[in-house]
Formats: C-alpha cells, structure tokens, sequence
C-alpha cells in the first residue's frame, strides 16, 4: 500500500528515545561475559531461551567437539539444549581457520550415510583432512596413498599407521587383516557403550543434564534412560498407570526401578558421583565396560590382547583389560541388599 507525501507531512507524537546506556547489553550465558555489538557470537534459536554465547565459548565448544565429536556434535546451546543454527557454526569454524579439520571430521560421522552409494566406502588420509571414495562391491581398500601434495604419505586404513616400504606393507596386510574384524567388533562396543538409543527407531543420543525421562526426538517415544525399555515396558506397581514416574517409585530398593535423577544414587551407593555429569559419565563407562566384556568372551582372553598390543585400542579408550575381565562381578547400583 502506498502512502502520500501528504500524510508523511503529518507530524507524530513525540517518543521518549531510549538512551544509550538503557540498550539491552548482551552476556554470553556460559562465562557471563559481556559481548560486544561487533564479536562474533551465537544465539539460540529457541524463541522461548534465546540465550547468547561469546566467541571465545563457541570456539571452546568447537575444539571439544573436535575431540569427541560421536558425543558432542551438533553444537547445542549450553542454557536449554537446542542445536544451535549450523550454517552460523560452519560461518564462525570458517573464521577461525578449522573448516578442513570440520569436514574432515563431521563428513565421515554424520554425512557420508547420506551420499554415499551402496558399495561405497570413505577412505580417508590419517594424517590430513584427505577423503576418496572407494567401490566395495569386488573388494575392501586397505592401503591409501594420500593425494594431497602437503602430505602423500602410504597409509594402513585398518591400524591407521604410515606405511614405510613393501616389507612393511605385507606386515600390515598378514596382521592388520587378521585383526580387522575383531577390533571393528571393539570399536562398535565402545560406541554403543558411550551413547543410548532410541528403543523403537534406535536413534542415538546422549541425555543432558536433567531427569531420565527420555522422548525420543524422532519417533516421539517415551522410555527410560538408566534400563532402556519403553515406558510402556517399565517396570511399575500392578495398580499403577504406566507412566516413567511409576517406574520411579521405590527405585532405592527395586532393582527393577530406576531413579528419576541419576545423582541420587549417591543416596545408597557412594561409588557413584553426586553430579549429574559425573553421574552420566560413570554410568556410560560401567556400559561400556558391560560391551567390551562380552567382546573378550567372544573372542577369546589371547585374542583381546593381541589386539590391544598391535593397536592400543583399549589403552586409547581409556580402559584396561583388568578391568574388563573382573566387570562381570560388578554392579550398575549397589542395593543395601547387595552392599557385601
């Protein structure tokens, strides 16, 4: 709709002009640190939170989720966790100069599912961000010779180690082949132990910082974080409605309850950590401990060890083979009938 020259002459009413030291001043929601009109910075997109963070906490982000990226990608806001906008992350990774470290460590996670064909494969250069794609239908890529000028090195794709002469490659294809299947067999315990999925779509995720009541983001279902069962499958009082909070109800002498907060364990078994975090990393870790021992009973005691000498694997993730063998007599909750 136009308006005419005529009614813009019309003079308004007078307006109170905010002063200047009354603008809204922007604190960054992790540090409480006061961002500047001109840094670079992250908002939440959820209308109900809308929280800010500063730069300096968004590229701390950034670099955790470099380090773990299967428990920390995508970026969510530190105050309500909703997954912050990525092509606001992917502008400010950018800025800071790490996009090919970004692709080369999203890409193989998250996206390759959806380009990649059938009898496809990623290959990618241990030592810099260097991708191929390989066809898998006749036989798996073991060697890669990386193409990228800055680095060309030969590469083993089962050990991830260089590859030095021919001799060495036949090494590698006698003893990395063999072990192959058994160290992917440890890499998908440990991945299995360090997340929860979905009980119905199996969708993968890791709770946040409050109660175990789960709804799954994609299917919509409700189930429980500490045992995994649907809510309709929990265990609750013959009189009780189905709900998570039945299930809750007398967890400290139940063991087919759960609590409602894992912190609260701490109430009964002292092992445990009194904060939720600490509390969400001792319960991943007894998990993954649970994987890794039915692993060694596949395979085979000799077997574990060969593949911990040649690639570290369980040394890397943090465990040891003694207390992978001594997991079976333990615990998840020490019941005050179970203490001894």
């Amino acid at each position: 709709m136009s308006v005419s020259h005529e009614n813009l002459s019309i003079m308004p009413q007078p307006t109170a002009a905010t002063p200047p030291s009354e603008e809204k001043t922007l604190i960054c929601s992790i540090c409480e640190a006061t961002i500047a009109d001109t840094d670079e910075r992250l908002i939440c997109p959820n209308e109900k939170c809308e929280k800010w963070t500063c730069f300096n906490c968004a590229n701390m982000m950034i670099e955790i989720m470099f380090s773990q990226p299967t428990l920390n990608y995508p970026l969510k806001c530190g105050v309500c966790g909703q997954e912050f906008d990525r092509i606001k992350i992917e502008e400010m990774i950018i800025k800071s100069e790490h996009y090919e470290q970004y692709i080369a460590c999203i890409f193989p996670l998250y996206w390759s599912d959806e380009c990649l064909e059938e009898y496809e494969q990623l290959a990618q250069c241990p030592f810099c961000p260097y991708l191929e794609i390989h066809t898998t239908d006749a036989c798996s890529i073991q060697f890669l010779t990386c193409q990228n000028p800055a680095c060309g090195k030969r590469s083993c794709l089962i050990c991830l180690h260089a590859i030095d002469d021919d001799l060495d490659q036949s090494n590698h294809q006698s003893i990395c082949i063999q072990l192959q299947k058994y160290k992917r067999m440890v890499e998908q315990a440990i991945e299995l132990g360090s997340v929860r999925r979905c009980p119905h779509c199996q969708l993968t995720g890791i709770k946040d910082d409050n109660c175990t009541h789960m709804v799954c983001e994609r299917c919509e279902l409700s189930w429980c974080y500490v045992c995994g069962m649907k809510e309709e499958e929990c265990d609750v009082d013959s009189y009780a409605d189905h709900t998570l909070s039945d299930h809750n109800q007398g967890w400290e002498s139940n063991e087919k309850r759960c609590p409602m907060y894992l912190y609260n364990i701490y109430n009964i078994d002292n092992r445990w950590p009194t904060s939720d975090e600490g509390c969400l990393e001792y319960l991943h870790r007894y998990r993954t401990l649970c994987e890794l021992s039915n692993v060694l009973k596949i395979i085979g005691e000799d077997k574990f060890y060969e593949l911990n000498d040649t690639f570290r694997i369980i040394d890397a993730a943090g465990y040891t083979i003694d207390e992978i063998k001594n997991h079976e007599t333990c615990v998840l909750i020490k019941y005050p009938t179970n203490n001894d």
